[in-house]
């Protein structure tokens, strides 16, 4: 049982903090309960939101954002959110 305890341990240290997590679109998307392409045309291009990087320097490369900057920004602007559409499903590409 002590052994189990210290993988739990081991594993809970691992975990990133938002700050310190890189989420894709679709990953912005699955957390907002809205698709990808709702997020990509209606919530990335809004003014204020956080700035995308790219994790190596190519334009193929795709964007990312800081989880913590993410969520902050949907916390100061959660009364403007698009919302999602009952009875549809939602695509993931």
């Amino acid at each position: 049982m002590e052994r189990i305890d210290q993988l739990i341990n081991t594993i809970e240290k691992q975990r990133f903090k938002p700050e310190e997590t890189l989420w894709s679109s679709e990953q912005i998307a699955c957390w907002l309960g809205l698709s990808k392409k709702t997020v990509e045309t209606r919530v990335i291009t809004r003014p204020g939101f956080p700035a995308a990087l790219r994790p190596v320097e190519s334009m193929q490369a795709h964007r990312r954002w800081f989880a913590g900057d993410v969520l902050d920004w949907a916390r100061k602007n959660k009364g403007t959110l698009p919302a999602p559409r009952s009875g549809r499903r939602r695509s993931t590409d």
